[in-house]
């Protein structure tokens, strides 16, 4: 299945569950990207999971995936979604492998939020879990609304999943106070192993995810309260204090000799030096190539260690996927992914960075290279999320529209930039 009704390009494949499948798929038309769930008709429970459509259509928040249509056919109803972004929290935390306790408590007010409007809206959830948690840098947002159900029913059919539903669950029953303890396991994941190292979150914890109802907090809102009392917020929104995330930025070079290097350290220097607190490079191109930084400024009379630090930045000379959660859970909060070449096998980990480089010339002989990136970073929305910086040639060249486009400079030492350069590089941001 390539395409459906006309309009929407299938991208890949999501999900495959018992009811159906969830694609990641493009209208063509306006070149935005949707997400799409395949619900079989003759799975069980079809008709209580299509309510799902139903339920978000009446919803508006910015944390909830909006509906833009549904579609039949003789097999399957087909939902039309809002694609939120980012990653879920599941694949996040695989990544972050230990999140800092200011990021647990962020996140855990956000999704109180999203779920004290449901609740306000006279909604339950009922399968808060973190693969149904997404988050996009700072932000969080709520998806999968197939097992929430209107409070006034309250009991009868109920999904869930084991180890996050309320024990009330199993029994067909519902109420405020089963999101609560939905809520408590995903703090739980959060704590992770260090759930008894951090004593207030913990008790918080403990208490969501009692077996009986009466001993969680009485409603979200209480949960929520007692979570921005332990982060030191406000009660108005206007002082609350708002944790950023480690960002992530990716830069590969779209061609041979495009020196996705010198745009690393480059960015890496600029960062630094204007206190936007620690930054790490990890060279993922299995190219060594910061190893041929690092000869350059030391000589060859040593070979280079996995990492080293050069003017404040820390530089990994063959990284890996697997590390990435470590730095940026280490204390820095700026990781620049070097990619060089974009390997297919790490398109998706291109595609999550939270800032995006392509580097090269645009001479009318590499017109075809910049025409072979946009294939392989099929399915990323080039004209939101990439930034094309180009160090030579004519920028109308340029065969696809992106965010932005970036002339920069000749560098003679990337190390040490004069005010064009460093110009230039704020104008990336």
């Amino acid at each position: 299945m390539e395409e459906l009704f006309g309009k929407y390009r299938i991208l890949k494949l999501l999900a495959n569950g018992k009811g159906g499948e969830v694609y990641l798929a493009e209208h063509r038309v306006l070149g935005e990207q949707r997400i799409i769930k395949r619900l079989l008709k003759n799975r069980p429970f079809y008709e209580e999971r299509k309510k799902e459509a139903h339920t978000l259509k009446c919803l508006h928040h910015s944390a909830i995936p909006r509906i833009y249509d549904i579609e039949e056919d003789a097999t399957a109803c087909y939902i039309i979604e809002e694609d939120m972004g980012g990653e879920t929290l599941h694949d996040f935390l695989f990544r972050q492998k230990c999140l800092p306790t200011s990021f647990i408590s962020h996140y855990s007010i956000q999704l109180c939020e999203v779920i004290e409007y449901l609740h306000r809206n006279g909604i339950l959830h009922l399968d808060v879990k973190p693969e149904n948690i997404m988050i996009c840098g700072d932000k969080l947002s709520l998806v999968d609304f197939g097992g929430a159900i209107q409070m006034k029913e309250g009991s009868g059919v109920m999904f869930g999943t084991r180890g996050y539903a309320a024990p009330e669950q199993y029994n067909g029953e519902a109420e405020e106070r089963s999101d609560v303890y939905g809520i408590g396991c995903v703090l739980g994941v959060m704590l992770g192993e260090e759930k008894n190292g951090r004593n207030a979150l913990y008790r918080v914890y403990e208490r969501c995810v009692q077996e009986l109802p009466s001993k969680r907090y009485p409603c979200v809102s209480a949960l929520k309260d007692e979570l921005k009392k332990l982060s030191g917020a406000t009660k108005k929104r206007e002082t609350e204090v708002v944790m950023k995330a480690p960002k992530v930025i990716g830069v590969i070079g779209v061609h041979e000799g495009a020196e996705s290097t010198a745009l690393c350290v480059l960015l890496a220097v600029h960062l630094n030096e204007r206190g936007k607190g620690r930054v790490a490079c990890i060279d993922l191109s299995c190219r060594q190539l910061f190893r041929h930084l690092y000869e350059g400024i030391f000589g060859t009379k040593n070979p280079p260690p996995p990492t080293f630090w050069l003017q404040g930045v820390c530089y990994v000379t063959e990284g890996k996927l697997s590390e990435i959660g470590s730095y940026l859970a280490g204390g820095f909060t700026t990781v620049i992914l070097n990619f060089d070449k974009l390997q297919e096998s790490y398109r998706d980990e291109f595609f999550r960075c939270d800032s995006r480089f392509a580097l090269g010339a645009l001479y009318p002989w590499r017109r075809h290279d910049w025409q072979e990136l946009k294939y392989t970073l099929r399915g990323m929305r080039l004209h939101q999320d990439l930034t094309a910086v180009i160090t030579g040639g004519e920028r109308q060249l340029l065969p696809f529209r992106v965010r932005k486009v970036i002339e920069l400079p000749f560098l003679e030492d990337v190390l040490c930039f004069g005010r064009k350069t460093e110009k230039v590089v704020r104008q990336m941001f």
